[in-house]
């Protein structure tokens, strides 16, 4: 699966680019990402290019800090409907709770989980499970600063987590990290997390409003469910678990079945960050392993279902 970010997340690195005189369209180009995506509500970017305009942002505007600076740019719309729902959270650990359920609006790839401490929680992030690239530290300095930023439109400015923890070591841009986040921050952790005591996340907010709440809850439900039936890969993967059988895919045969042209297909999943070579390895390889795992299964049977003609192929 090729994981993407929604763009109102990059539109973060596009102002914080802005602040530092940095020519923000031209960095999105030498990325391979079109700027203008940025004014679609919907539209996402692949994970892989996201890393590396992470990376050409801090090497370009020159600051270690440049995570903060983008998290400062931040509006309830930077997370689709979560932003707004979050608001409307009546406690901080029910906004919390949104996150760990419906990440997947700021990006596929990451993972976020809540657990609760005596003391309070802890919310954790990282990558999910078949993630191959590291994250650049400045996105993790963005995100874990972005729900701080979060904490205090609703909880109050005052708000400060317990603790802060990352796994990088934190060069360069300890202090302002320090200074930010008003909380004791931990380099070279087990886990980047942010922790909120008891009190803080069960306080009742002012800014609650059930009815908001779960109205966007639906929009942001209704997001998720058009991305995961819409992606290009997906439509892609159906159609190859579809035909493997056959022993005759193509992605000339794949186009046509989904009244594309297989230059277009092409494109689209080039878009997507991806090829139809790599999503039918993939596909196959995830199959692969379902397949293995159904002992009731011959390793004949297996090759066929995959769509190839002799074991030693498959092998």
């Amino acid at each position: 699966m090729q994981h993407t970010t929604i763009t109102s997340w990059a539109r973060l690195i596009w102002e914080g680019l802005r602040t530092y005189g940095v020519d923000a369209d031209a960095l999105f180009i030498e990325v391979g990402l079109d700027p203008s995506a940025l004014t679609d509500s919907n539209a996402r970017y692949p994970v892989p290019a996201m890393g590396r305009l992470w990376n050409l942002a801090v090497e370009r505007s020159g600051d270690p800090c440049f995570g903060l600076t983008a998290a400062a740019q931040w509006h309830a719309t930077t997370w689709h409907g979560l932003g707004y729902a979050w608001l409307a959270s009546s406690t901080l650990e029910e906004a919390l709770r949104r996150i760990t359920r419906y990440g997947a609006v700021l990006s596929t790839a990451a993972d976020f989980r809540m657990a609760r401490k005596q003391n309070g929680v802890r919310l954790t992030l990282s990558a999910k499970k078949g993630v191959a690239a590291k994250a650049s530290d400045a996105v993790i300095d963005a995100v874990l600063a972005n729900v701080v930023h979060m904490c205090r439109a609703t909880y109050g400015p005052d708000f400060s987590p317990s603790l802060v923890e990352f796994i990088h070591p934190g060069d360069g841009c300890r202090q302002r990290r320090g200074e930010f986040f008003k909380a004791p921050v931990v380099y070279r952790g087990g886990e980047n997390a942010l922790e909120i005591a008891a009190d803080v996340v069960a306080k009742p907010l002012a800014t609650a409003n059930a009815d908001l709440a779960h109205a966007n809850e639906k929009v942001i439900a209704d997001y998720l469910a058009q991305l995961k039936r819409e992606t290009t890969v997906a439509r892609v993967q159906a159609k190859l678990i579809d035909g493997l059988s056959s022993g005759n895919i193509t992605a000339q045969r794949v186009a046509k079945s989904l009244f594309l042209s297989q230059r277009t297909l092409q494109r689209q999943l080039a878009t997507e960050g991806t090829s139809f070579t790599t999503v039918l390895e993939e596909t196959r390889r995830e199959l692969a392993e379902r397949f293995i795992r159904d002992q009731s299964l011959t390793l004949i049977e297996i090759t066929f279902l995959l769509g190839f003609s002799e074991i030693s192929s498959f092998s």
